[in-house]
């Protein structure tokens, strides 16, 4: 059940969600200042691959710091799971992890939390309430989704390394790789209007790492040069490749999986099959929400994608 929250009270759900957050710890505030007793919280989680830290911030375009500092940032980059995403309209506030979140007014902001009179609706997730919609299921997911569709600046994945019997002994963390890292630039030059980047998503990034996952092989100049010129090739196995049609990357072409594994595992979350995709899974183009699970492959491209592949006309779900 939600309850309405104030002062000591608010303060304090606060702090037990940073303590107590097992798998996800999730903070949406669009200005973030931590004090020596913030930092004491999170750096519990600091050492701990299994935590992801989910960090949403946003407002002052032209002085990033002011949401942000560059030191609390950088207190940040030392945790072993972490991803930070800049939103610059926003506005709203939310602490959640796995088991309790709360909506409310207050920033991480250390002046906040001492001296400002603070709202909050919180809930907790239980047996009586688990498969039953809230709000907090539902303020959860809408910033989850707001932290997909927003740019990421920094993101820091654990890689493990898989044992031979991986689904009886689990796995090994080995250490934490930084796969995007735009900071310094983001402080330099973010009002710059002008300035060309690369814009990264979470989307873009899977969740772990596996050990042996690159491959160690190295191609021939002559498989690289008699390799297909069209837009699906294919695999040394001889498999014919396809595209997630959420993420674009190169994928085996499956009409009935569509989605890479990273991307699934987050289409899953909610499992709609006519949830409005981003690419084409045969030729990988932009499908502009055209496709979905149930129609992977634009209509247009629907015909040659047949002849290719030797699909059956009730594949494409209609």
């Amino acid at each position: 059940m939600a309850k309405f929250i104030t002062g000591q009270d608010l303060e304090k759900v606060i702090y037990d969600i940073i303590w107590e957050a097992e798998h996800t710890l999730l903070i949406v505030s669009p200005f973030i200042k931590l004090d020596g007793y913030f930092k004491e919280l999170f750096d519990k989680h600091s050492v701990n691959p299994k935590v992801h830290l989910l960090i949403v911030f946003g407002k002052n375009e032209m002085e990033i710091s002011k949401s942000l500092s560059k030191d609390d940032f950088d207190y940040f980059k030392k945790f072993l799971n972490i991803t930070v995403v800049y939103v610059p309209n926003l506005h709203a506030k939310y602490y959640g992890n796995e088991k309790k979140g709360v909506i409310t007014s207050i920033n991480l902001y250390d002046y906040s939390f001492k001296n400002n009179i603070e709202f909050g609706v919180y809930s907790e997730l239980n047996i009586l309430n688990k498969f039953k919609t809230s709000a907090d299921q539902e303020a959860w997911h809408t910033c989850k989704q707001i932290a997909e569709e927003n740019e990421v600046v920094f993101v820091k994945r654990p890689v493990y390394e898989k044992k031979l019997l991986s689904a009886l002994l689990g796995k090994n963390y080995i250490k934490s790789d930084v796969l995007h890292d735009i900071t310094n630039s983001f402080y330099q030059v973010w009002g710059n209007s002008n300035q060309k980047r690369i814009i990264k998503k979470l989307v873009d990034f899977p969740s772990e790492l596996d050990l042996s996952s690159v491959p160690k092989v190295r191609p021939t100049r002559k498989e690289v040069e008699n390799a297909p010129k069209d837009k699906t090739t294919l695999s040394s196995n001889g498999n014919q490749y396809g595209y997630c049609i959420r993420t674009g990357i190169k994928i085996t072409f499956n009409i009935e999986r569509p989605l890479s594994y990273e991307a699934y595992r987050k289409w899953n979350e909610f499992g709609d099959p006519n949830y409005p995709e981003r690419f084409c899974h045969f030729s990988g183009e932009p499908s502009n929400g055209g496709t979905s699970v149930n129609r992977p492959i634009l209509n247009k491209n629907w015909k040659q994608a047949k002849d290719v592949f030797d699909l059956s006309y009730d594949k494409q779900k209609r």
